[in-house]
């Protein structure tokens, strides 16, 4: 067959992923805006996004969310607070925590709370997608997570 008779476009066989329903919380509108938009480009859903977790809804038992992506913007030390209000009105949520910096005592604290993955921001948006994904599956995924520290190409 001459590449001319070849059909055009993806040919090998596309791997089948599960689609994720996810939840943020915190950060600036902007922020949850890019996040959003981030999480549905990859075929991901965003079922809400909330300012605080004290305006989320409890789950809809017929398409709850899995996983809370915690937006911790460094104006304080609310994460803590907004994850065991987040877990009162949605107690299945596996939380993904994004932070300004990634510190040893910052990854402990997270673990002694159930936080599955900690981004580190900025954060290649690659590494958003995989720990949303592997987070989903129950992985708990906090010391295999890059924290760079400087920007790269891709970041946010």
């Amino acid at each position: 067959m001459s590449r001319a008779e070849v059909p055009a476009g993806r040919t090998e066989p596309t791997v089948e992923r599960r689609t994720v329903a996810t939840v943020i919380v915190g950060g600036t509108e902007e922020t949850r805006l890019l996040l959003r938009g981030l999480i549905r480009l990859h075929q991901h859903r965003v079922l809400a996004e909330k300012s605080t977790a004290d305006e989320l809804d409890p789950a809809d038992p017929t398409d709850p969310a899995q996983v809370l992506i915690l937006v911790a913007d460094g104006q304080g030390d609310e994460w803590p607070h907004e994850l065991a209000t987040a877990r009162t009105h949605q107690p299945d949520l596996l939380p993904l925590l994004i932070v300004t910096e990634r510190t040893p005592d910052l990854i402990a604290r997270a673990r002694r709370m159930g936080v599955k993955a900690v981004l580190n921001r900025p954060f290649a948006i690659r590494d958003l997608v995989s720990s949303v994904e592997a987070v989903a599956r129950g992985e708990d995924i906090l010391d295999r997570v890059p924290g760079p520290t400087r920007p790269r190409t891709g970041q946010t």
